[in-house]
Order: C-alpha cells, then sequence, then structure tokens
C-alpha cells in the first residue's frame, strides 16, 4: 500500500469514527472540530513516516507499484559473495550491478503482474506436483554433492554419512536454499515459459525470412572461419555449418591410448626431453654477454661473498647422447600400444569397416559422441587444434577410403581413417533447409518476445532510485 492509499484508508477511518460519534449527540460542531483535529493528527503522523516509507523504495512503475529495497539488498549481497569468490571488489563494480539489480527485479516484477493479468499463474496441481517432484531431485543432487566432495571431512570428526548429510541440509537452508524455495523458482520459471509461450504462440517465418537467414549465416560464417579454432569448434559442438574453409577433410580415427602409468612416463620423457633441447640450442646461442648482463654479473659477483664456479656447458655430443636415450625410452613406450594398433591396420585391409573397428578398439571419446561420431574431425594441413602429430598423420593420407600408418601422438597411437573431403565454400541450401528453418524461426521468436518485453516496460515507465540502494 503506498502513502496515498494509506492516507485515503487513515481518512477513511476518521470519518468514520466522526460519524459514528456524531449519530450519539447533537453537539455537531465539537465532534467536526474532533474530526479535523484527528486527520490533522493522522496526516502529522503519515508525513513523519513517509520519508522512512519512500526509502525503503528503490523502484516504481505502473500504477502505483513498487521495488522493495530489501529485495534489492538480496540480490546485491549475493551477488558480493559471487564476486568474492574470485578474488574481485563489488564496490568497484557497485553503482552498474545495483542499476542492473533494480532493472531485472522491475522487469521481472512487470512481467509477473502480466502473467497474473493473463491467468497464466494459476498451476494445476498436477504441474505443481511435478514442479515439487523436480526441485526434490535437485536438492537432493545438491546434498548428495556436497556430502561426497566433504566425505573425508566427515570421517575425521567420526560423523556418519546420514549425520553428515544432515549437516550439509542444515548449512543449505541455513544460507537460503530450502526445498520450498527451489520449488518456488521452478513455479516462476513455469509461469515465465507459460507467458513466453503465450507471446510467441504464433510466431511463424516465411520462405523470404529462412533465405535470408540463410544467406546472413554463410557470409557470417565465411567471415569467421578464418580461425581454425572458431571452425572446428562450431562444427564438433553441432553447429549449422552454411560455408566451409578451403582444404579440410574429415577424418576418423582409432586411439590406442595410454594408460595412467604410461602417460605419467610419456609426460616425464617428453618435459627431459625438451630441457635437453633447450640445453643444446643454448650450445649455439651468442657466447657474448650484453653489457647489461655483465654489469649485472659483477653487482652479483661483488654481493656474494663465496661465488661459485659457473659450471662448464656440456658437450654436444653428451647432450646428443642423452636425447637418444630419451627418445629411445619413448619409442619403447610406443611398442607397448603397437600390437594393438598393427591389429586394427590388418583388420582394416582383411576388409572390416572401420566403424565397427572404431566401436572394437577405440579409447577417444570423440568418435562415440555426436556429432563427430558422424561427422568426423576436420583436419587442414594448418590445423591449429589438433595435436601436430596427428594433423600430419591425417593429411599423409593419399586417398578417401585409406588409413595411416600408426601414428604416435600425446595420447596413444592413432590409426587414422579418411573419411572423405569437405567441400569448401556455401552449404548447399536444401542440405540444410530444417536447421536454418529452426534458427530462423528461434530467432524471430526471441525478438518478437524481447519487443513484447520492452513494450511492457515502457508502458510501466519505471522509476529507479539508485541512491536509496
Amino acid at each position: 500500500m503506498n502513502v496515498k492509499k494509506l492516507l485515503c484508508a487513515l481518512l477513511a477511518l476518521a470519518m468514520v469514527l466522526s460519524a459514528a460519534a456524531l449519530a450519539e449527540t447533537d453537539d455537531l460542531q465539537a465532534q467536526l472540530e474532533a474530526a479535523n483535529a484527528r486527520i490533522a493528527e493522522l496526516e502529522a503522523q503519515v508525513e513523519l513516516y513517509k520519508p522512512y516509507y519512500d526509502n525503503q523504495i528503490v523502484a516504481e512503475y505502473g500504477d502505483g507499484k513498487i521495488v522493495w529495497r530489501d529485495d534489492a539488498m538480496k540480490e546485491y549481497e549475493a551477488a558480493a559473495s559471487a564476486y568474492a569468490q574470485y578474488g574481485m571488489n563489488i564496490d568497484d563494480y557497485a553503482d552498474q550491478i545495483k542499476q542492473s539489480i533494480l532493472e531485472s527485479l522491475t522487469q521481472s516484477a512487470v512481467l509477473a503482474d502480466k502473467a497474473a493479468e493473463l491467468g497464466l499463474d494459476q498451476v494445476d496441481e498436477e504441474t505443481l506436483a511435478g514442479l515439487r517432484e523436480e526441485a526434490q531431485k535437485t536438492f537432493d543432487n545438491y546434498v548428495d554433492r556436497y556430502v561426497e566432495n566433504y566425505r573425508d571431512s566427515f570421517d575425521a570428526q567420526g560423523l556418519s554419512e546420514e549425520e553428515g548429510r544432515q549437516q550439509i541440509i542444515q548449512s543449505l537452508e541455513a544460507s537460503g536454499l530450502t526445498l520450498d524455495v527451489l520449488t518456488q523458482q521452478m513455479v516462476d520459471s513455469y509461469v515465465d515459459e507459460q507467458l513466453h509461450n503465450k507471446v510467441t504462440e504464433d510466431v511463424e517465418v516465411s520462405d523470404e525470412e529462412v533465405r535470408a537467414k540463410y544467406d546472413a549465416m554463410v557470409a557470417d560464417d565465411q567471415e569467421h572461419y578464418t580461425s581454425d579454432t572458431s571452425y572446428n569448434s562450431d562444427r564438433n559442438s553441432g553447429a549449422t555449418i552454411a560455408w566451409n574453409p578451403e582444404g579440410y577433410r574429415a577424418v576418423k580415427h582409432v586411439l590406442i591410448k595410454f594408460d595412467d602409468e604410461q602417460e605419467a612416463n610419456y609426460s616425464d620423457l617428453q618435459s627431459t626431453l625438451t630441457s635437453l633441447n633447450d640445453e643444446l640450442a643454448a650450445l649455439d646461442a651468442p657466447a657474448e654477454a650484453s653489457e647489461e648482463d655483465a654489469e649485472a654479473s659483477e653487482e652479483d659477483a661483488e654481493a656474494t661473498e663465496a661465488p661459485q664456479p659457473t659450471p662448464e656447458p656440456r658437450s654436444r655430443e653428451q647432450i646428443q647422447a642423452d636425447i637418444g636415450k630419451v627418445a629411445a625410452e619413448i619409442e619403447a613406450l610406443y611398442s607397448q600400444l603397437l600390437p594393438k594398433a598393427q591389429e586394427v591396420i590388418d583388420a582394416f585391409n582383411g576388409g572390416a569397416d572401420f566403424e565397427s573397428l572404431i566401436e572394437q578398439y577405440n579409447e577417444d571419446p570423440g568418435m562415440t559422441q555426436e556429432p563427430t561420431a558422424t561427422v568426423g574431425y576436420a583436419v587442414s594441413a594448418d590445423s591449429t587444434v589438433w595435436d601436430p602429430a596427428f594433423t600430419e598423420g591425417a593429411m599423409s593420407i593419399e586417398a578417401v577410403g585409406q588409413i595411416s600408418e600408426p601414428v604416435y601422438g600425446q595420447n596413444g597411437i592413432h590409426v587414422i581413417w579418411y573419411m572423405d573431403d569437405i567441400p569448401a565454400g556455401a552449404v548447399p541450401f536444401e542440405d540444410i533447409a530444417d536447421a536454418v528453418k529452426e534458427e530462423a524461426l528461434s530467432d524471430k521468436i526471441s525478438q518478437t518476445y524481447d519487443d513484447q518485453v520492452q513494450a511492457w516496460m515502457e508502458e510501466a515507465a519505471p522509476v529507479y532510485h539508485l541512491d536509496r540502494f
């Protein structure tokens, strides 16, 4: 109830009291004076408390609708906590965040009012039961995850799993994450979804709009797919590709992977090999130090009471001998995987379908997860997203349908199958028409809803009181 409505209510109450008094006495003038005095008293109280009342309002919209400061502060405190987890001080962005919170809360309130106006806020018992069940599952998942993370801590405290679970539940509820809160959030999301669906239920796209979307996608892909990373990221995530860059081929592979121990050994050997190559390169570096380096060396010598003699660099032959030893150890690791890789090659040469070999031997999840399970990996001579050994091996295959020799990579041995060439340029419209139409419709639905929300917000004409926040 805003101040005007409160004042009216108080005045009405005073008038009722006055009328009752008048009915019992003939002293009209006295009673009128008493009523006026009471009205004046109430008006004075309203004026007294009005600044305090106003200070609790951080946004106003529509016909006397408001957003309370306490609600905004809860959002701000949650944001401050999130910033602190990343080592950031929210005070550096306070005004922007407060403005964003006020706009978000006001928009949520406007949409809730519209949903109620359209009768979309009424949730039937069956739907509500389903939302409660979903909320319960979500809450249980939160608890399960925390229990798993803190299991060692519970053991150290001598708590049983059930005792630890109850401790987690109490902690979550103390922080405001309760089953009732989750249920209400899901109800609110459901109502929001109903409002969205109501606004956009009649949205359709014409053939001209779909074609325009296709042309825009081709132009956008052509601009952004100069980067191998962007192209492969979109392709591997299942995005609709409307334009392919030059020089790509689609490949699949069987990965014979290092086990954990082999992987650790490989990592250590590669680190040693890098150090040895750096040592070898240092022999070819200029022997003369810069003037600044020389001065720094003199200062260090003066500051050191007992300077240690600089060890003589090892000879090229010594370093190369060590490099050879490390390379032999790396080769020995690959030799442990080679028999299985050879099985794959022999089976393929014997007529086995490569897809069946993937199913039988492969240890790369990308070959069993869509979309790459179907479309494979896109590789070009200039690819940067793949292990260089994999790229080189994929590009070494002479013809579509053939496989590579065993490729020694960072994760093990690859046997790569040259699946197909990827035609450069625009993908024919007919090949992706359904996907383009779906994206065009999705875009139009989003735009239609956004436009309606914007119209509602303009109608509500919100006023934000950032100074009270």
